[in-house]
C-alpha cells in the first residue's frame, strides 16, 4: 500500500466546538494564541477550525514544531497567500511568496545582508540614529511607543542595509504596508480599501523610495556593498533573473528592510518597554546593564549579543509577544500528522507559539520571567518550546540581527533618558495589524534625558 492510501485511510482532524454560523471567529478574534493553547489541551495537535465560512487545520505544540522543522520542507505552500501582496508593487516573484529552489536561492542571497555581523558593522551610526530622536523629544513630551520605535528601528535598518534613510516617507510606508498587508494577507480589510485616495498616494510614495535607493546605488560606487549592491548584482546573474527579472522586482526587493522594521522589531521594542515599566525592578537591571554597556563609550558587537539581563528580558518579550503567533500556509501535499491527514489545497495554521504557554515547558507562563533563559532553567532549549520568528524553510532571515538591534535601541534609549506611561492603569489590548501590536495605544512620556 502506498503512502498516499494510507493517508487517505486516516481520519480528518477532530473540530474544536464553535458558534453557529460564526465557528470559533469571535474567541479566535479576541486571542488567538489563548484559543488555540485551550484547543491543544482538549484536542490535541492537530485539529480544525471553522471561522465564518471557512476551514482551517491546525497543527499546534512541541510536536507540530518538531515535525514541521525536520519533516515540513517540501508539505507547504506561501504562494497562495503571499503572491497578490507582490503583485500589489509590481513584484511577480518575492522572497515570502515563493517556496523551494527559488526561495532557497534568493535567502541565500540576501542572508549576508540580513546578518548580525552586517546590521552591527557600524555601532556609533546605529546609536547615533536612536540618540538624534531621543534628543529631539522635550521632557513632558507624549509620544506613541510604536512611532518613537518606528522612526528608531527604520531608519537604522534602512542606512545600514540600503544607504538610505526614509525620513518624510515614514508614514507612506506604514500605510503601504499595513493596507495592502492586511487585504491581502491577513485578509483583515475589504479590497475596496486599496482604492482609497490615502492609500494610492502612500503607495505611490512607497514605491518610489524604491525605486530611488536603486538610483542611488546605480550611480555611486561604494567599498563596502550593502543589500542593495548584492540584489543588483544578482539580477545579473542567470541563476536569479526569473526573480529579479524587472524593475519592480528590484525595487520591491530594496524595499524589504523598511518592512521589516515597521512590523517586527519596532513592535518587539514597544512589547519590551511596556513590559520593562510594568515591571520595575526588571527595569532597575536593565537600565544598571544599558549604563553598563555605555561605561566605556560604545558598546562592542560581542556585548550587544552577549547573554545578559538585556538578552533575557528580549528573549521573554519575544516568547510573550511573539513577532509570529502563528504561521499561515496552505498545504502543498497530501500528508499525514498526528495521526490525521491533512489533504492538498487546505488551510494550514502552524501554530508555532502555542509551546511559549504550556507550564510543562515555561512555569506560570503568563509571568514575565527572565530568569527562564538562566544557564540553570533554559526553559527555551527544550524541543518544540521556542519559535518566535515563524518556523521552517520561510524562519525569518533576519532573526539574528533583529534580536541585536531590539538589545540594542532598549540599551541605548535606557541609558539615554527615562520615559514613563502616560495612562499605565488603562487596560491595553493587542491586536493583528497586521502583526500583533498595540498600536499607538501605548503612549509613553519623556520624564528626563539621563546622558
Amino acid at each position: 500500500m502506498t503512502v498516499d492510501a494510507v493517508t487517505d485511510l486516516l481520519p480528518s482532524p477532530p473540530l474544536a466546538p464553535g458558534l453557529p454560523l460564526l465557528g470559533s471567529a469571535l474567541a479566535m478574534r479576541q486571542d488567538l494564541v489563548a484559543f488555540l493553547v485551550e484547543q491543544y489541551r482538549q484536542l490535541g495537535p492537530i485539529f480544525r477550525v471553522r471561522a465564518l465560512n471557512q476551514e482551517m487545520v491546525v497543527m499546534a505544540g512541541p510536536e507540530a514544531n518538531t515535525f514541521v522543522t525536520k519533516e515540513g520542507t517540501d508539505k507547504f505552500s506561501s504562494y497562495e497567500l503571499w503572491h497578490k501582496f507582490g503583485l500589489e508593487f509590481g513584484a511577480e516573484q518575492h522572497l515570502s511568496a515563493i517556496d523551494g529552489e527559488n526561495h532557497a536561492q534568493l535567502r541565500k542571497l540576501f542572508k549576508p545582508a540580513y546578518s548580525v555581523s552586517r546590521l552591527l558593522a557600524d555601532i556609533p551610526m546605529l546609536v547615533d540614529i536612536a540618540e538624534a530622536v531621543l534628543n529631539r523629544l522635550p521632557v513632558g513630551e507624549e509620544i506613541p511607543a510604536l512611532y518613537l520605535f518606528r522612526m528608531i528601528v527604520t531608519e537604522q535598518l534602512g542606512r545600514a542595509l540600503a544607504n538610505y534613510a526614509p525620513g518624510d516617507n515614514l508614514q507612506y510606508m506604514i500605510t503601504s504596508v499595513r493596507f495592502a498587508l492586511n487585504v491581502y494577507v491577513t485578509k483583515q480589510m475589504p479590497n475596496f480599501m486599496l482604492k482609497l485616495p490615502v492609500y494610492q498616494r502612500a503607495r505611490q510614495h512607497y514605491l518610489k523610495m524604491g525605486q530611488d535607493i536603486v538610483a542611488e546605488h546605480r550611480a555611486t560606487t561604494r567599498t563596502t556593498k550593502d543589500l542593495i549592491d548584492g540584489i543588483l548584482t544578482a539580477s545579473q546573474d542567470p541563476a536569479f533573473q526569473e526573480m529579479l527579472s524587472s524593475e519592480e522586482q528590484i525595487a520591491f526587493a530594496s524595499l524589504g528592510p523598511f518592512v521589516a522594521g515597521l512590523d517586527t522589531a519596532a513592535n518587539e521594542c514597544s512589547f519590551m518597554l511596556y513590559e520593562l515599566l510594568k515591571h520595575p525592578s526588571i527595569l532597575e537591571q536593565c537600565e544598571a546593564a544599558a549604563d553598563e554597556l555605555f561605561s566605556q563609550g560604545l558598546p562592542t558587537q560581542e556585548q550587544i549579543r552577549g547573554h545578559g539581563v538585556l538578552h533575557s528580558a528580549m528573549m521573554e518579550t519575544l516568547r510573550m509577544h511573539s513577532i509570529s503567533p502563528v504561521v499561515n500556509r496552505i498545504a502543498a501535499k497530501d500528508f499525514a500528522f498526528a495521526g490525521h491527514q491533512i489533504k492538498k489545497g487546505q488551510n494550514v495554521i502552524i501554530a508555532t507559539t502555542v509551546s511559549h504557554f504550556l507550564p510543562e515547558f515555561y512555569p506560570d507562563p503568563y509571568t514575565f520571567d527572565i530568569e527562564r533563559y538562566s544557564a540553570e532553567r533554559k526553559e527555551h532549549k527544550q524541543r518544540g518550546a521556542y519559535a518566535p520568528f515563524g518556523i521552517g524553510t520561510h524562519l525569518c532571515l533576519g532573526a539574528g540581527a533583529a534580536e541585536a538591534q531590539i538589545v540594542l535601541v532598549l540599551a541605548t534609549l535606557l541609558h539615554s533618558v527615562r520615559l514613563e506611561r502616560v495612562d499605565p492603569q488603562a487596560s491595553l489590548r493587542v491586536r493583528n495589524d497586521p502583526a500583533p501590536t498595540f498600536g499607538y495605544s501605548f503612549r509613553v512620556r519623556l520624564r528626563e534625558h539621563r546622558h
